[in-house]
């Protein structure tokens, strides 16, 4: 699959990109569960480490800004993760998610109030939401800034956008493209195709959220993939090792292959 560049905004985008019809097809596959194994079974102690922290430290983030509570919405939320995590610290929590059978256990063994499909498909009211999150999702759908606009509408004013998603200039990314260049392989920027559709930078993925009108109030690094969302990579116990070494690397960089936006509504929006 061919994978170009915005020379407009730097998005790195996958040429042919499926129908949202398509889309909708595939993540209610049973692959979805075998190629993402996020358990839906599990308990809320054998969760990964890295997760429960990070989503502590993106809750704690709203708290400062005075976001304590309210209604929040979780659009692709899977095992219901992060919206355990938010009821946990006060919120009302409400999920989007197109996977059938994710869908029925956040609904009937969880109990959320969850809608089973798109963002644009569950129509919600305007205004309606304190907070919208997007947890490496945003990458998956197939018109970013019409997602983004649609989470605009039902976010009420003062309210908050948060998104977790790749960065495709991050150095675990730079040293295998400058790997593959000297060993003549191909490199792809976008990983996980075609899961993903899209790569952001920090810069792109501000212009695309900026563009649907919020405002950018932060962008900030969260753990690298090798030690999070892609923990245990790498072929060889040395390659493996050696994505390990990049990723601490990165970390004290300031260049991690993942981050977090957080957006703001205008008060007048």
């Amino acid at each position: 699959m061919r994978i170009d560049e915005c020379k407009g905004c730097g998005v790195f985008f996958t040429a042919d990109r499926p129908t949202e019809e398509e889309m909708m097809c595939l993540y209610n596959g049973h692959e979805l569960i075998g190629e993402h194994p996020d358990p839906l079974t599990k308990e809320e102690g054998q969760q990964p480490a890295w997760k429960m922290v990070e989503h502590e430290r993106l809750l704690d983030r709203l708290a400062c800004w005075g976001m304590k509570g309210g209604k929040l919405l979780d659009v692709g939320c899977f095992s219901g993760i992060f919206l355990s995590n938010a009821r946990n610290r006060g919120f009302e929590c409400v999920g989007v998610e197109p996977n059938e059978d994710a869908f029925l256990n956040l609904r009937n063994a969880q109990g959320f109030e969850v809608v089973h499909g798109s963002l644009k498909s569950a129509h919600f009211d305007t205004k309606s939401f304190a907070v919208v999150s997007f947890l490496d999702v945003i990458e998956h759908v197939p018109d970013p800034v019409g997602e983004l606009r649609e989470t605009f509408r039902i976010i009420r004013p003062g309210g908050w956008l948060i998104l977790t998603t790749p960065n495709v200039r991050g150095l675990p990314q730079r040293v295998v493209k400058a790997q593959r260049w000297f060993t003549g392989r191909p490199f792809c920027p976008i990983d996980d195709v075609p899961w993903h559709l899209w790569g952001f930078t920090r810069a792109s993925l501000a212009r695309c959220v900026e563009k649907a009108g919020f405002t950018v109030q932060d962008i900030s690094w969260l753990e690298p993939s090798p030690l999070s969302t892609n923990e245990g990579a790498g072929s060889t116990a040395t390659k493996r090792f050696g994505l390990r070494l990049v990723a601490e690397a990165s970390k004290r960089l300031g260049m991690s292959d993942r981050m977090a936006l957080f957006a703001q509504k205008p008060l007048h929006g």
